[in-house]
């Protein structure tokens, strides 16, 4: 009997450990290629390069919303104004790594063939979207002014009157992070 105790032990230790993967706001949701499914538009998100994530607060805490393409993650929330944000995620596009959405730089060029035509992506880093951009039509530019170029002025940042007020433009300073 007393032999049983430790297995016991060690099979609840590990039950309880795979039972539930708890998302949290703090980083970036797990996607899994070829099965996850885009929040938006209902297509299977296949490509890490275009894939955001948009985590909302839930009746149990974060809870990731997965899109396969920036605009999806635009439609979403502007379709959702009551969801309460608490983080935003977006793929590198250049490293295909999770970096935080807001502090992105992104590219906006016609030759980019995102999943649901955004043709928008994201950056970690100013140098990475400027090298991306060479030889390519299109503009380099921040969260903000992606958002709003993507036709909904005022959905998730400063409305248009605020930005009238302050004197803020819309273009991109390029003395910003070289």
């Amino acid at each position: 009997m007393n032999r049983m105790i430790p297995v016991v032990a060690l099979s609840t230790a590990l039950v309880s450990l795979s039972g539930c993967d708890h998302p949290t706001a703090d980083g970036p949701p797990s996607i899994r290629l070829g099965d996850s499914v885009c929040a938006q538009c209902n297509m299977i998100i296949s490509s890490e390069s275009w894939a955001t994530a948009t985590i909302v607060e839930g009746p149990r805490g974060p809870e990731p919303r997965l899109f396969d393409d920036f605009n999806c993650q635009v439609n979403f929330e502007v379709e959702n104004p009551d969801a309460i944000i608490l983080a935003r995620w977006s793929h590198c596009y250049a490293t295909s790594k999770w970096i935080p959405t807001e502090s992105a730089h992104f590219l906006m060029s016609s030759e980019l063939r995102a999943p649901m035509g955004s043709q928008v992506a994201a950056f970690s880093s100013r140098s990475h979207a400027d090298e991306t951009q060479t030889g390519l039509t299109g503009d380099v530019m921040t969260f903000e002014v992606a958002w709003k170029r993507l036709g909904f002025a005022g959905a998730c940042c400063h409305s248009e009157s605020e930005k009238n007020q302050t004197g803020e433009k819309e273009q991109y300073d390029a003395s910003q992070d070289h």
